[in-house]
């Protein structure tokens, strides 16, 4: 891996860098709450649900193919300020506009597709920040307690949730306040890091042939593509997990609002402990181990949809949040390490293109076969994800040595 520019000072850990993305993550969490339950409470279906969220997704792979090249070639920091500045202006006007009472289709798409764009260009440039300010030896035992403070935001989220919804005087304007006032705080975090961009000696590219340039370098290290795989089936996956629970809880457990606040905050939980299992590891993850773990999410999968009991759920659901996390460290951690810090935006630009396709793909195609097979989709889900994987194994079986 290629040494980082001298101008930054590595430490083992920065708090500004692992504050801000939980402040926004958690008013994100809360914002998607609350979208999804007022939709599917509104309509009884998950298929508008996913048409929402799977426009917001295509328009999130758009900002993707902008992101790498620009978090790359201009200052990281700055893209990440920019992106939550339009994030807060966006909420905050969708906040004084919105009807509560009957919320516009467009208008739920539009803010949703903004959010996304600032999503798209927010998260590569933090990643990609991370190994510049963050020491080497400590890199996995950051991403382990970041992402366990994201887990530990979509735990507070739910729960927040769950309360405001009880309250009558309460509605959709409040959550987007809420998240309004997150990347308000995120910002003031932000300006705190300290950061200083080096321009690249080579120059600044344009957009498409930086892209180009990114899409060769990865190309020409195949265990970034198979990981890109893996995480792009993952995601498929994920969203359908996402509209699947909402849909149980309203059609088979009564509708109860508490009910559905209680699988989230449970796969959150899952989601801290998961990471706060590789907080102490001696060392990075191989990609074998991580297989396993997409493994026995499958099998989380074919529980769920066998059983349907409502504690049977709520386990099924803190596993899967445990086993999501520990993917999601391990193989965040690994592109971190075999990727030269020159071309880390374009690797996670790239990165996300490929997952954040898959996510509105499994909104659209998972939003019809739900309201289709009921929680039997899950059966489906978990055998479609091993099957994948295996065929993924079985392409890739020359590429194994991380």
């Amino acid at each position: 891996m290629a040494q980082n520019a001298p101008l930054n000072q590595k430490r083992k850990f920065s708090w500004p860098l692992f504050l801000s993305p939980f402040i926004s993550r958690l008013g994100d969490a809360l914002y998607i709450f609350g979208l999804n339950w007022f939709i599917v409470k509104a309509t009884g279906t998950a298929s508008i649900l996913g048409v929402v969220q799977g426009i917001g997704g295509l328009v999130l792979v758009a900002a993707d193919v902008l992101a790498g090249p620009l978090v790359d070639s201009v200052n990281r920091k700055r893209v990440m300020l920019w992106s939550d500045i339009i994030s807060f202006v966006a909420c905050l006007l969708m906040a004084l506009i919105v009807d509560v009472n009957h919320p516009i289709f467009y208008q739920l798409v539009l803010l949703t597709a903004i959010l996304d764009i600032g999503l798209g260009f927010n998260f590569p440039a933090a990643k990609a920040m991370v190994p510049e300010l963050i020491q080497d030896s400590a890199l996995q035992r950051f991403n382990a307690i970041s992402n366990t403070s994201l887990s530990l935001a979509d735990i507070f989220a739910p729960l927040l949730g769950g309360a405001l919804l009880a309250v009558s005087w309460i509605n959709f304007r409040e959550f987007l306040l809420i998240n309004a006032f997150s990347f308000l705080l995120s910002i003031a975090l932000l300006l705190g890091i300290r950061y200083r961009y080096q321009p690249s000696k080579s120059g600044r590219l344009s957009i498409w042939t930086s892209l180009q340039d990114g899409f060769k370098y990865v190309m020409g290290k195949p265990v970034l593509v198979k990981m890109v795989v893996i995480d792009s089936v993952v995601n498929i996956f994920y969203a359908a997990f996402n509209l699947l629970l909402p849909y149980d809880v309203k059609h088979y457990f009564g509708g109860n609002e508490h009910l559905y606040s209680y699988l989230m905050a449970v796969m959150a939980i899952g989601g801290m402990l998961g990471g706060l299992s590789l907080v102490r590891a001696r060392s990075a993850r191989a990609l074998p181990q991580i297989e396993r773990d997409i493994y026995l999410l499958a099998v989380v999968m074919l529980i769920a949809g066998f059983w349907r009991p409502y504690p049977v759920l709520l386990a099924m659901t803190g596993l899967y949040g445990f086993l999501i996390s520990r993917i999601g460290v391990g193989l965040f951690t690994l592109v971190q390490n075999v990727t030269d810090v020159a071309y880390l935006g374009r690797v996670f630009g790239i990165w996300f293109i490929s997952v954040d396709f898959m996510h509105p793909l499994g909104n659209f195609i998972f939003g019809f076969v739900i309201d289709w097979l009921g929680d039997g989709t899950f059966v489906l889900m978990g055998i479609l994800l091993a099957l994948c994987l295996g065929l993924t194994d079985l392409v890739f079986r020359k590429h194994t040595t991380v």
